[in-house]
């Protein structure tokens, strides 16, 4: 199953984690913060201080936020290549825990099934791999271990030593005798000493020794001081959590937002509510909607037969609208018996139904309060509530399951990218705050679940639920455009506004307030209009990095000298007394778990020289350019007096500081081909259209008192009052040669790059002057303002300008801000 592109950019983030984790760890006491700071500052504004959990210092440990639907098993499954490379073990072990059983019992018969996505993807991370349970982990074979890569599936609880199943994994085990018979060869007797508590010939002390990638799933659902006690007792390699809703003290490398998965056609939205009057009224709605969407999905290519989840009200007092009553309501008008089943207390029709199968005849889904957990079907459209919506908690696993789209991709028809929900209540607005704050518990950031709820039936009028309300005083100059009723807290646009009163409205509203306000001016991109942008290409595709070395590059002649310095296991332990002794131990046992199972025994120069370009990335040299730089760094460090088995117990420092050196000489390398890029324009170099249109949903959007009137978008990237940028912004919005803008930003699919040596480069706007002419504008303050790679990217930027005719204009501090007038006013 091919990677959506979100799922791609989080393992690029753990690979460069990692390997920054493995560049600093000898030398910057901070270093995991260090990594982590430098990654996530790609992907979020001021990331937080990197926290370390007791027991569980200097060890990688980091969350993914991926909003229900994202595909976070899949993205789980690949996380485990970079990690395993980052452990230096070609057959490590997996402890995947899941919150609950019936999500571990799915989980491990995919893991287990081998046409299953999620198994393919176990075995193009770890190659050869065997999957087991908790049961099959504990009578283990000797030939296993090492041998293969191992990934043990189980809850988090059934590690608590308090648990029944828990303390089977502390306590001694005589199945596990003949593994440790083996160990003992390759592992110093006080290493194979566990501490207080575990066994010495337990699955605990087996799992200690060999240093396991943990992969959380779910991880909101477990992390507590017990359970970081649990995890630290297993003393692992890596930590990777998988969540929709991290907690705040959570260390998120990267986070997809709801609508990248919107994009990627992973999920339905937006989310169309009707709210009406009584429970009939919901049904009739709800039964008219699924046979509209039924006869779109039969004009589609694929199968699709969109399927009802209807949420009855409990059997509480007075008189209460029973899945008894539902189901009565839909069999007395039309609906077959067999369309219709119910998941309620004890009764579970769902058992053993393929609701994915064409010869299923279910439309219909009948529960109270919860669906079984690990129960899919991405066929699920339509949510109907018969009770009013008061609290997000009930109403957010139902709405979770609404939400998924079927084969992960768009349809044709506009409405089958939808979602629909029916609600009875007498509050309408109620209603829809209360679904906002349950897809907030499914992923959603707060302002992409403002606008992911769509009201139906409202007329003209804009009503907007404040969170604070506004000083009448602030709202007098609106007149009877604007009403607003302090005792609902429910402000009503009657009339559209202008510009003018649009931004007294805005500083009349707080500003957790302001993004809820309607967009009454339609924006460029609201009209269906395309900003067409020229990007440089390369034979016809987008000029990338990669394509400066397109003419191949060599090591030959390069240096291949390598700063080794071997530290023999068991001494390492005893180097300093200061708060580097946390780091030093970690990677002792990280290397203890690389040398295990004679893995210096029969290793020869060839071997060695095969492993490490095995675990070396070069997709751009062939093993004809690698192997001899190998050899020559190897042959280096034996004349400087290393043996070979030096070399072998530390092939992972090895592989570390080979893979350092070629990448700095593959930049060195790119640096050159730049130079001659800029000097030569080769005839290759072209140029290729890029249109910005549609889906521009920025992670961190303006939220500022200003009111833009000249952004493409109805949204803005980035932007704080105040800043430097937020000057340069207001600066094109006010001038009259601006047709319209846009904030570019870097993890926007349609966002403009320049490639230079260090990578991709976006600059902060785009703008469309009157006359046609494209103005690109990057800003750089006084402590960038004249470094290396600025003076690269304003040469690319140069490049673009005189390949497409059209103006780079790099902006130097806000001294330079007249730059931008001689500019535009050429």
């Amino acid at each position: 199953m091919e990677l959506k592109s979100y799922q791609k950019e989080a393992l690029r983030a753990l690979e460069d984690f990692l390997h920054r984790v493995g560049a600093y760890e000898k030398d910057l006491p901070n270093f995991l913060d260090q990594a982590f700071r430098e990654v996530a500052a790609r992907y979020m504004e001021n990331p937080p201080p990197y926290l370390e959990p007791k027991g569980l210092e200097g060890i990688p440990y980091v969350c993914f936020r991926i909003p229900t639907g994202g595909g976070k098993t899949l993205l789980a499954a690949h996380a485990l290549a970079p990690a395993r490379r980052f452990l230096g073990q070609d057959a490590p072990m997996v402890v995947w825990l899941t919150p609950t059983e019936a999500i571990r019992t799915q989980t491990l018969k995919a893991l287990k099934d081998t046409r299953h996505p999620y198994r393919q993807a176990l075995e193009q991370a770890l190659g050869q791999v065997r999957v087991m349970d908790l049961q099959e982990a504990l009578a283990l074979p000797p030939g296993d271990v090492g041998a293969v890569a191992l990934v043990m599936v189980a809850t988090l609880q059934a590690f608590r030593v308090e648990e029944t199943e828990g303390r089977k994994v502390y306590e001694e085990n005589g199945h596990l005798m003949g593994v440790f018979d083996l160990l003992a060869g390759s592992v110093p007797e006080d290493k194979l000493a566990p501490p207080e508590g575990i066994g010495r010939y337990s699955l605990a002390n087996l799992l200690r020794i060999m240093r396991p990638i943990v992969v959380v799933d779910e991880a909101h659902n477990a992390r507590t001081p017990l359970s970081f006690d649990t995890l630290a007792r297993l003393e692992p390699g890596v930590i990777l959590e998988f969540t929709a809703t991290p907690r705040e003290d959570s260390n998120v490398l990267f986070a997809a937002t709801a609508h990248e998965l919107h994009r990627e056609g992973m999920i339905k939205l937006p989310i169309e509510l009707v709210v009406l009057k009584d429970q009939e009224a919901v049904l009739q709605a709800t039964m008219a909607k699924q046979k509209e969407l039924e006869a779109l999905a039969q004009r589609g290519r694929e199968y699709l037969r969109p399927i009802v989840l209807i949420q009855a009200e409990p059997r509480r007092g007075g008189d209460p609208y029973t899945w008894e009553k539902v189901r009565a309501f839909l069999l007395e008008r039309g609906v077959r018996e067999e369309e219709v089943v119910v998941s309620v207390g004890e009764r579970d029709d769902l058992t053993g139904q393929d609701l994915l199968s064409p010869s299923s005849p279910v439309r219909y889904v009948i529960t109270v309060d919860k669906l079984k957990e690990g129960w899919d079907c991405p066929f699920a459209y339509v949510l109907a509530s018969v009770r009013p919506l008061k609290s997000p908690t009930a109403i957010e696993q139902v709405l979770g399951r609404v939400l998924r789209m079927p084969g992960a991709r768009p349809k044709e028809q506009e409405a089958l990218n939808k979602a629909y929900a029916f609600t009875v209540s007498e509050n309408f607005w109620e209603a829809a705050e209360t679904l906002r704050e349950a897809l907030v518990l499914e992923g959603f950031e707060r302002y992409e679940a403002e606008r992911a709820v769509r009201t139906v039936g409202l007329g003209l009028e804009e009503r907007i639920h404040l969170e604070a309300s506004p000083s009448p005083l602030a709202l007098a100059p609106l007149g009877p455009k604007v009403e607003y009723d302090p005792k609902v807290r429910v402000l009503v646009i009657k009339e559209p506004l202008n510009p003018s009163e649009r931004a007294v409205l805005r500083q009349a509203l707080a500003e957790k307030d302001r993004q809820k306000l309607p967009h009454t001016v339609r924006t460029p991109s609201e009209e269906g209009r395309v900003l067409e942008v020229p990007l440089l290409a390369w034979h016809g595709e987008p000029l990338e990095v990669e394509h400066f070395l397109e003419e191949g590059w060599s090591l030959a002649g390069r240096d291949a000298h390598l700063d080794f310095v071997p530290q023999p296991l068991g001494e390492r332990g005893e180097i300093g007394l200061d708060g580097g002794r946390v780091r030093i131990a970690r990677l002792e046992r990280l290397d203890q778990a690389g040398r295990l199972f004679g893995s210096h025994v029969g290793w020869t120069l060839d071997s060695l020289a095969l492993w490490l370009d095995r675990h070396i990335p070069h997709p751009d040299l062939p093993q004809e350019e690698t192997l001899p730089f190998i050899y020559r760094a190897l042959g280096e460090l034996l004349g400087r007096g290393f043996t070979l088995e030096d070399l072998v117990a530390e092939k992972r420092q090895l592989r570390n500081l080979l893979e350092a050196k070629i990448r700095g000489h593959r930049e060195a390398a790119q640096k050159e081909a730049f130079q001659r890029l800029l000097k030569d324009t080769p005839p290759n170099l072209g140029t290729i259209t890029l249109r910005l249109e549609g889906d521009y949903f920025p992670p961190n959007p303006y939220r500022g008192a200003y009111d833009f009137q000249k952004h493409f978008f109805p949204v803005i990237a980035d932007l704080q009052d105040g800043t430097e940028e937020f000057q340069c912004a207001r600066l094109l919005d006010g001038l009259e040669e601006v047709e319209f803008w846009v904030r570019n930003y870097p993890t926007w699919r349609h966002a403009f790059r320049l490639p230079y040596p260090g990578g991709n480069f976006f600059p902060d706007f785009l703008a469309r002057l009157r006359d046609g002419t494209l103005l690109v504008l990057e800003y750089k303050g006084k402590h960038l303002a004249h470094t290396p790679e600025t003076y690269e990217k304003e040469a690319v930027g140069q490049l673009w300008a005189q390949k497409t005719g059209n103006l780079f204009l790099m902006v130097r501090t806000l001294d330079g801000l007249n730059a931008i007038y001689q500019a535009v006013r050429r």
